[in-house]
């Protein structure tokens, strides 16, 4: 039997011994190991440690049996997607990013294959910046290389443990680093594990301490849904803006997911009924993404809807801060028949509220008459006042002013 059949039978042996032992022991027992055989064999054949090509091997694992067929069959497996690796056409870093956001590929794959580890900084750069927020792939390749550089993977993981980690020497350290999104990082950390024992709900601004820049927008193609069985899902797409679209995301619940797929038709449900079978197979590649324009031949179109949003905010220095990213949440959503009456109402607030300045300022001009020494009754009428509810309108109307 030659090395590498030897390195895989080693492989399966441990990884089904590990996979025996309770959740809590298989980092001390054994889990080293067989990450480190998953490297030998990959590295063998010229692949990258990334979650598809580390996924040939678990499913080698799942046999029931080792022998030699199954040997051979996973070796051949192997050498065809090194082939295919090997020989695709030469990209560039920042190529390869786009392209990944393009496809929303799992962070899991594309760290690797750019030689940087699956470390959660890392993941957090192209699943939240790059991904959920539209950061530009340069600043993120960037921030990949100095942290590289610095070798400052173990410093992050660390500090990102710390509550009050602003005044951690670390901190500091990593801040001289230039490392730019440490400050994200950490809060996102700490809002992950807050949210973890609530079924990981999001928390509201008046729960995070911020008070949001609210605003409504509509008219929303949807392109992409990428979501997954623990973490709330994010719509990627265009808004009109004037005569041109931008790029928007939107980060929201399940329940308000549902909510928008049923008030948009056919194409809705389909899409509904797309991410319930997601969902229902746990073996599939995460994050779940459902690309609609490649499955069902248009965008999603928001046209029935108007949807109340606002950015997140981050604190920088003591002080919250917007974030400058096209990326916002949901706070509510509105049908148009809702949003027309609210609409509406505000609209009949601002008429009240001209109509009350231009009675109290009626008594300001009732008062200047009186002043000319016109008398009391004439003055009323002059400032149309001698209504008497009227000018104990106006009259309480100007003291609030006072």
């Amino acid at each position: 039997m030659d090395q590498l059949k030897l390195k895989l039978q080693e492989y399966y042996q441990n990884y089904r011994k590990l996979d025996k032992q309770p959740k809590a022991e298989t980092v001390s027992k054994g889990a080293g190991t067989v990450h480190d055989l998953e490297s030998d064999i990959l590295t063998q054949f010229g692949l990258p440690v990334s979650k598809r090509f580390v996924q040939i091997l678990h499913d080698f694992v799942n046999h029931t049996n080792v022998n030699e067929q199954l040997l051979d069959y996973v070796s051949r497996k192997l050498r065809t997607a090194a082939r295919k690796y090997l020989l695709s056409p030469v990209m560039s870093d920042i190529d390869q990013l786009n392209q990944a956001m393009e496809q929303k590929r799992s962070p899991y794959d594309v760290l690797p294959e750019l030689g940087y580890p699956t470390h959660d900084y890392a993941v957090f750069l192209i699943g939240e910046l790059l991904y959920r927020r539209n950061m530009p792939a340069q600043d993120i390749l960037d921030e990949l290389q100095r942290v590289q550089q610095h070798n400052s993977w173990e410093d992050l993981l660390v500090l990102s443990k710390i509550s009050s980690y602003s005044t951690h020497e670390l901190y500091a350290k990593l801040k001289r680093y230039n490392l730019r999104f440490v400050d994200d990082f950490i809060q996102h950390s700490h809002r992950q594990e807050t949210t973890r024992p609530a079924a990981r709900k999001r928390l509201s601004p008046a729960e995070e301490g911020y008070k949001p820049n609210y605003k409504t927008i509509s008219k929303v193609q949807v392109e992409d849904i990428v979501f997954d069985d623990k973490t709330t899902p994010s719509l990627f797409g265009k808004q009109k803006s004037g005569s041109r679209y931008t790029r928007i995301t939107i980060g929201l619940e399940f329940s308000e997911l549902n909510q928008l797929l049923m008030a948009s038709g056919d194409l809705g449900v389909q899409i509904s009924n797309a991410i319930k079978k997601r969902l229902t197979h746990p073996a599939s590649a995460k994050p779940l993404v459902i690309d609609i324009k490649a499955e069902f031949g248009e965008p999603l179109k928001l046209d029935n809807v108007y949807l109340e949003v606002y950015k997140p905010q981050h604190q920088e220095n003591g002080k919250w801060t917007e974030d400058k990213d096209p990326f916002y949440f949901v706070d509510k959503i509105l049908s148009k028949k809702e949003f027309e009456k609210k609409a509406k109402e505000a609209e009949v607030k601002t008429k009240i509220q001209e109509c009350l300045e231009l009675i109290g300022g009626s008594y300001v001009y009732y008062q200047r008459l009186r002043r000319l020494g016109i008398t009391e009754d004439e003055a009323k009428l002059r400032a149309g006042l001698q209504d008497e509810l009227l000018y104990k309108l106006s009259y309480y109307l100007n003291k609030l002013k006072d």
